[in-house]
C-alpha cells in the first residue's frame, strides 16, 4: 500500500492483514491469471475502504476488528473488480502508473476477472459477515454498476447540473465508502445510533473523495498522480471542474468541447482554462463542505481514541495529492 497510513500503525499493520488476505483468496483459487491479478492486488493502493471498515468496527466491542479482515479484503476486492471493469470501460492504459489489466491480458480476460474478483467478494462477505451485511453488499454492487452505466452513457454530454453531477458520485464512489463504514460498525458490534452517524460519514467522506480526485485530475501533475492528467476530458466526462468553469465560460471553452475526441493539444487547452476559470477553487469548497459534515458526525461519536484517529484521517483526504 501507499505510504498514507504510515502515521497510524495500528492501522497499517492490520491493513497489512488485509493485504495478505487478498493475496492469498486470489492465488488460492486455482485462477489461471492469479500471478497477473496478484500483481493488480499487491500494487500501490491507498487502501481506504479496508482502512475505514476496520475504524468503524473499532466504535464497537473490544478487539472486534482483528477478526475482520477477511471482510475487509472483500470490499478491497470489490474496488479493484470495478477498476479492472472501468478501465475496460474508459480504455485507459494505465492504472497506477502501469499498464492497465486489459492491456497486458486482453479485453476478455480482464472483464473475466472483473466476475471472478466479484464472485470472491460474495464468497468472503457471505463466510464472514450476516446475512443482512451480505444483502447490503450486493444492493451497493448493482448501484455502482448502475452508476457506471449511467456516466457511460452521458459521455461527450456536457451538462451543468450539480445536482446531476453529484447523484452520480453518490452511487459510484460514496456507495461504497459508506457501506465500508456500516460493515465495520455493525460487525464491529456498534449499536443503531453509532451504525447510522458512521454510515453517514462514509457516505461524506466519500463524496468529498471523489470531488477531491476530479479535482486532480486537472490540478495535479501525472508523476504525482500515476495517470495522465485530464483524463475525464479525454474520455468525455463531465466533472465538477467543468462544470464551474462551463457556468463561468466566455464561449472558448464551449468551442473547444464542440469537437470531440480531443487530442493532446486539445486536452490541454481545456485544462488550462478550467484551471484559469476559478472552477478548481468553487469545486474544492463543495469537497470542503462534505468534509466538515463528515467531521461533525464524527464528532457525534462514541469518545473512544478511534475517533481522533477517524478525523485526521478525514481531514488529510481532503489535502491530498493523489
Amino acid at each position: 500500500m501507499t505510504d498514507f497510513w504510515n502515521d497510524f500503525p495500528t492501522v497499517k499493520k492490520r491493513l497489512e492483514a488485509v493485504s495478505a488476505e487478498m493475496a492469498s483468496t486470489v492465488r488460492s483459487a486455482g485462477f489461471p491469471l492469479a500471478a497477473e491479478l496478484a500483481r493488480v492486488v499487491e500494487s500501490d493502493g491507498k487502501m481506504l475502504r479496508p482502512g475505514f471498515l476496520l475504524l468503524a468496527a473499532e466504535f464497537g466491542k473490544p478487539g472486534r476488528a482483528a477478526d475482520l479482515a477477511p471482510l475487509a479484503a472483500s470490499i478491497e476486492l470489490l474496488h479493484i473488480a470495478t477498476l479492472i471493469h472501468d478501465d475496460i470501460l474508459d480504455e485507459a492504459p494505465l492504472r497506477r502508473g502501469e499498464p492497465a489489466f486489459h492491456v497486458r491480458n486482453g479485453v476478455k480476460e480482464a472483464v473475466l476477472t472483473g466476475d471472478w474478483l466479484f464472485a470472491q467478494c460474495f464468497r468472503l462477505a457471505s463466510a464472514f459477515s450476516t446475512p443482512e451485511n451480505a444483502r447490503r453488499f450486493a444492493l451497493v454492487i448493482g448501484i455502482v454498476c448502475s452508476s457506471e452505466i449511467r456516466q457511460d452513457l452521458d459521455k461527450f454530454r456536457y451538462s451543468k447540473s450539480v445536482r446531476e453531477y453529484l447523484r452520480k458520485i453518490a452511487g459510484k464512489t460514496a456507495a461504497l465508502f459508506s457501506l465500508a463504514f456500516t460493515l465495520g460498525a455493525v460487525e464491529g458490534g456498534c449499536d443503531p445510533g453509532t451504525v447510522g452517524r458512521l454510515r453517514r460519514t462514509g457516505y461524506d467522506i466519500g463524496m468529498a473523495f471523489q470531488v477531491i480526485d476530479d479535482i486532480l485530475d486537472y490540478e495535479s501533475t501525472e508523476g504525482i498522480f500515476r495517470k495522465p492528467v485530464g483524463k475525464d476530458i479525454s474520455e468525455g466526462l463531465c466533472t465538477l471542474p467543468l462544470i464551474h468553469a462551463l457556468e463561468r465560460d466566455d464561449g472558448r471553452l464551449a468551442a473547444l468541447l464542440e469537437n470531440p475526441p480531443f487530442d493532446r493539444p486539445a486536452v490541454d487547452r481545456i485544462v488550462r482554462l478550467i484551471r484559469e476559470s476559478g472552477a478548481l477553487e468553487a469545486s474544492r469548497g463543495i469537497a470542503r463542505r462534505y468534509t466538515e459534515r463528515a467531521l461533525r458526525e464524527i464528532e457525534g461519536l462514541p469518545d473512544k481514541p478511534v475517533r481522533l484517529t477517524l478525523r485526521r484521517v478525514t481531514e488529510r483526504l481532503l489535502v491530498r495529492a493523489y
